[in-house]
């Protein structure tokens, strides 16, 4: 249903299911991606009405209880892909760390849910 490309690596398309709406991205050596794409593969539309919820997830650079979900934004059947930021979210891992090698967990998580 979905697909993940990062520049400079093959493109991505074994999302792990979690949940009924809920779809998980393991993307290694997240410290030196700067832009993650997520796009629809065209096989399997969102319900109408629908969309899809775009996060991404790293280690809580405080070191506190659980990882940090940061939501980056959506597709849908009429924007059926989209291209995301994420250098500038490491940036507190940086500073509250002093490394961006902590940890190599990141994960684009998309959801189904209402516009």
């Amino acid at each position: 249903m979905f697909g993940c490309v990062v520049a400079g690596r093959l493109v991505q398309t074994d999302a792990v299911q979690v949940a009924a709406d809920k779809f998980v991205f393991d993307l290694p050596d997240y410290e030196n991606v700067n832009h993650v794409v997520v796009f629809m593969l065209g096989t399997v539309p969102f319900p109408a009405g629908m969309g899809g919820a775009v996060y991404f997830c790293f280690p809580n650079p405080g070191g506190g209880d659980g990882p940090v979900w940061q939501l980056l934004g959506f597709i849908t059947n009429d924007k059926p892909s989209a291209i995301f930021k994420i250098s500038g979210l490491k940036l507190a891992e940086v500073h509250f760390n002093g490394n961006s090698g902590s940890s190599n967990f990141l994960a684009c998580f998309v959801s189904s849910g209402s516009r």
